[in-house]
């Protein structure tokens, strides 16, 4: 449900996300209006200054335009102790979940199994080609595809999501009211096959800063993610790194040649990134599969019984890529899933 009064306090100076959780959980709902007629209380609550105070109330009519145009274009606002909330970001990111997000489309497919993409802008033709290729399998077994909607890897993941009838979630790095639609997206959307969120306040302008914070939505979303190529630096380094700090399966396009936008494909490799490998450059996503379906992270894998790991090393084996001519001699290992 939208609430103006929110937005007002997600507007001020001195309040981000963690003195915004503070007064969710602390203050009613209901009073929420009597903090921004009065947010001298704010001192009652959290840490702020005389320029907070003076924020809050210059941002009244802000906060009000802003909760219009929201209504006229049927954005919802999801808080952390609402049932919508998607439960995966929660379990993946616990307290530094952020407190609100805001939606615009389809919000039952943030509750839905997924992947995640994470790539580079200036990626490749084949690295495009095969994340249009891993996309469509996604899809074709229900799993829903969730990027960064940036030029490039996430882009071509989104497109290809729903071009094969499945569904996508776009994770933005601005507010829900400044993106735009792009000509090869809206082409293939339909009322339920998307959902467009963001963590930002609904005017907040795309940086850098916000690309790189909302990758860590984008991985709480997924039950793995598929790292196509990577430089050795920037937001699709990032998050890689991020993505093998929370122990979630990182699984890496593993080229014979990599180009000089997939430089650092071999670096997640040796820390634990899975290989995709493929015959014909058609990737295989079997452990894929098998990481979602049967979980990932090391806590859970030692739950296991004896027979039950004997039986997922099987379907491991089973499930083996067919290689291209591998780049490396590295091993294909990742915390969590049994060696190959």
């Amino acid at each position: 449900m939208l609430n103006q009064y929110l937005i007002q306090l997600m507007l001020s100076k001195g309040i981000g996300e963690v003195a915004l959780k503070k007064i969710i959980n602390v203050v009613p709902e209901r009073e929420w209006q009597t903090l921004c007629e009065s947010p001298h209380l704010l001192g009652n609550i959290i840490n702020c200054r005389g320029n907070t105070i003076e924020s809050v109330l210059l941002n009244k009519d802000r906060a009000g335009q802003l909760y219009l145009k929201m209504q006229k274009n049927s954005i919802a606002m999801i808080l952390e102790s609402d049932k919508s909330y998607p439960p995966q970001l929660k379990d993946a990111l616990g307290s530094k979940c952020p407190p609100v997000l805001f939606a615009k489309g389809n919000i039952e497919l943030l509750s839905t199994i997924a992947v995640g993409f994470c790539g580079s802008r200036k990626v490749s033709e084949k690295g495009l080609s095969i994340t249009s290729q891993c996309a469509m399998q996604l899809v074709q077994k229900n799993i829903s595809v969730v990027s960064g909607y940036a030029a490039g890897t996430d882009t071509a993941a989104h497109v290809a999501a729903i071009e094969n009838g499945g569904n996508t979630i776009f994770v933005l790095a601005e507010g829900i009211l400044n993106f735009s639609y792009k000509k090869q997206v809206k082409a293939h959307l339909t009322t339920q096959n998307h959902v467009f969120i963001s963590q930002f306040y609904p005017d907040a302008q795309w940086s850098v800063g916000n690309a790189m914070k909302r990758n860590s939505i984008i991985i709480g979303l997924s039950k793995a993610m598929i790292l196509v190529e990577s430089g050795k630096s920037g937001g699709t380094f990032s998050a890689g790194e991020e993505t093998l700090k929370l122990s979630l399966p990182l699984f890496v396009i593993d080229y014979e040649k990599p180009e000089v936008s997939a430089e650092a494909n071999p670096y997640f490799i040796s820390r634990g990134g899975v290989p995709i490998r493929g015959k014909n450059q058609t990737p295989n996503l079997a452990r894929v599969f098998w990481a979602v379906e049967h979980g990932s992270n090391h806590e859970n894998s030692t739950k296991h019984s004896p027979v039950q790991l004997d039986f997922f090393n099987i379907m491991l084996q089973q499930a083996r890529l067919v290689e291209l001519p591998a780049l490396s001699a590295i091993p294909c290992i990742h915390a969590g899933l049994p060696h190959c």
